[in-house]
């Protein structure tokens, strides 16, 4: 055995070697994708609408440990968010550990989002193996998927779904099973029932949408597999898979569900109109169009068109161009293996044959379920909680990857089949190349190039400019904070104008309602008015002073032992100017009052 082989044999005993080439890379590629050596890490890369809430979250985190109540908003009520039901607890417990490392809301927000890319690329490298690709592509495809536009399109705002890595685990499931292998072992502490138990309660703390997505496509793959092999026992095997799910968000969602129980059902929160479902569903053409935003100006021209005159832009989901080769290499593979009813004249391995039919087979249910007017319409007529179902675009460009990943390792093959045959008419004398150097000359360029073309294509040009504005607005929220916090005494109770409902509620001039929580996100002593669950009287109540004449406000306002009110001047069309001079009036002469840096809040003192 010669120097290279022997190489290529220990590596190949290191098994945790392409993991952690992948995780690396995925590293790297963000760290000089996103600029993050000039990043201000105390600084959240998205700093509006959603994220705040996420940073909200956070801030509560590291000051309570838990995200479920904070005094401080909502006050003097409080915000209770068990009244929003959610299961995607495995995020929170991150957060109740990373916050020993940092007590910034935004450096947490950051440096989890940045995990999310190693940790999508390690358990995409997993997948990949299952299904057959090489591990050089699986290093390479691994790396795309963590950087998938799906990444930087939800960002921050949706960080939960940003962290996609129980994706290419809950595949491999459905993968298990579309291939008629076992799920469960008859010895309870075995190995293949603690990784499945594990995949599959990671998967129902981590995201319940992601969670009924997959459920779906497991009930889809089981009964298939059901039909094809009269299998009962793999069947409830599935089916087990499946009630673990339920189950797991079930036990997640236990406490919202016992204050339920103790404090009666809020119907004003999470109001589901059934239209939304194909509202936020996707088209094929949004999955393959250029990714929004994208840095060759004509790809960002066509994609901008299309989601401005084009109905139902849902939230711009897109493959990618690698991943979008992948999904039509799916489609057209579907088409064709259905249409020869099987008997394909293709000289490939039938394994191979038969992992393209399974990937294609889950991209199509997947797809059916996604598109604007498919399955997922007709789940919405029996009121079905699920309305974003573009977001089971990240399960396609999975399957995808996983499609192209097999394709291009069948071209290695064909190319090392050329070269062998060229050496074989060559004259003799010339020492031959090993094996396993002719496959890394052509699979580890080919590798390179995919991620240099998947760096280019998938990840958004730095925006100088728009980070500029991010730093600016947070130090200026944060001075204005500091300024109030001096003027007032420790403890006391702000009040918000204008009021807007929290959460989900309409915008109101552009300004959201996470938008009320900015200045508490600066708070270290103050209670703030804003943030309290909607539905429930003490917040509707104290809410409902805002749309008092002044005079009223004020001695309402006096009730609660206000001390101050801030105006977010930016959702008035006059920009603030008249509920401004009113306050000014009515608190007299001798109350203090000043403006944020960017002119964006005003506060104005109402106590004596």
């Amino acid at each position: 055995m010669n120097r290279i082989d022997a190489l290529a044999a220990r590596l190949a005993t290191w098994r945790w070697l392409p993991y952690a080439v992948a995780a690396l890379l995925s590293l790297v590629a963000v760290w000089f994708g996103l600029d993050l050596w000039n990043l201000d890490w105390k600084v959240p890369l998205y700093y509006s609408g959603d994220a705040l809430a996420v940073g909200s979250h956070f801030k509560t985190i590291i000051e309570y440990g838990w995200f479920t109540h904070q005094p401080d908003l909502g006050a003097p009520y409080g915000q209770f968010y068990n009244d929003y039901p959610q299961a995607d607890n495995l995020h929170f417990l991150v957060a109740s550990v990373l916050r020993v490392f940092t007590h910034d809301f935004g450096a947490l927000m950051n440096i989890y989002f940045v995990i999310g890319f190693p940790l999508a690329a390690v358990t995409a490298v997993w997948f990949l193996r299952l299904v057959g690709v090489s591990r050089t592509l699986s290093v390479a495809l691994g790396v795309l998927f963590s950087i998938a536009p799906y990444h930087f399109i939800k960002g921050e705002g949706h960080l939960f779904l940003a962290a996609y890595f129980v994706v290419p685990l809950a595949l491999g499931i459905l993968y298990l099973v579309a291939t008629g292998q076992p799920l469960w072992s008859r010895r309870i502490l075995s190995g293949r029932n603690l990784a499945t138990v594990g995949i599959l309660v990671l998967l129902g703390t981590a995201s319940s949408y992601y969670s009924v997505f997959v459920a779906l496509v497991l009930a889809v793959v089981g009964l298939a597999k059901l039909w094809q092999t009269h299998a009962w026992r793999r069947f409830w095997g599935a089916a087990a898979a499946g009630g673990v799910i339920a189950l797991t968000m079930v036990i997640n969602l236990l406490p919202d569900l016992i204050y339920r129980l103790a404090n009666g059902a809020n119907e004003a929160v999470l109001v589901r109109s059934p239209p939304e479902a194909e509202l936020y569903s996707f088209k094929i053409a949004s999955l393959l169009l250029p990714v929004p935003g994208h840095r060759f100006g004509p790809f960002a021209t066509l994609r901008q068109l299309y989601d401005t005159y084009y109905p139902l832009p849902s939230e711009a989901p897109a493959l990618g161009l690698i991943g979008a080769a992948g999904f039509v290499a799916l489609i057209v593979f579907a088409v064709y293996f259905l249409l020869s009813a099987g008997k394909t004249r293709w000289r490939a391995p039938k394994q191979y044959v038969r992992t393209l039919a399974i990937l294609a087979g889950m991209t199509l249910v997947a797809f059916l379920f996604g598109t604007v007017g498919g399955l997922s319409t007709l789940l919405s007529f029996v009121d079905f909680p699920i309305r974003s179902w573009n977001r089971i675009a990240i399960l396609i460009a999975m399957l995808a990857l996983a499609a192209v990943g097999l394709i291009l390792d069948r071209f290695v093959r064909w190319v090392l089949r050329k070269t062998r045959s060229r050496r074989a008419d060559a004259p003799t004398g010339h020492p031959a190349t090993p094996p396993s150097a002719r496959r890394w000359i052509v699979a580890v360029p080919l590798a390179v190039v995919l991620m240099l073309l998947a760096v280019w294509d998938q990840i958004p040009p730095i925006d100088p400019a728009a980070r500029a504005a991010t730093v600016a607005s947070y130090d200026s929220d944060d001075s204005f904070v500091q300024q109030v916090e001096q003027t007032v005494a420790p403890g006391c109770l702000i009040y918000q104008l204008p009021y807007i409902p929290f959460p989900e509620s309409p915008p109101v001039n552009g300004v959201t309602d996470s938008d009320e929580l900015r200045p508490f996100l600066h708070s270290d002593d103050l209670r703030w008015s804003a943030g309290g669950i909607k539905g429930r009287a003490p917040i509707d109540d104290v809410g409902a002073y805002a749309s008092l004449a002044v005079p009223a406000m004020l001695m309402a306002l006096n009730g609660i032992d206000a001390c101050g009110i801030v105006v977010d001047r930016a959702a008035y069309t006059d920009h603030g100017d008249d509920i401004v001079a009113q306050l000014e009036r009515a608190t007299g002469t001798g109350a203090s009052a000043f403006d944020s840096a960017d002119g964006r809040f005003t506060f104005i003192g109402t106590a004596p």
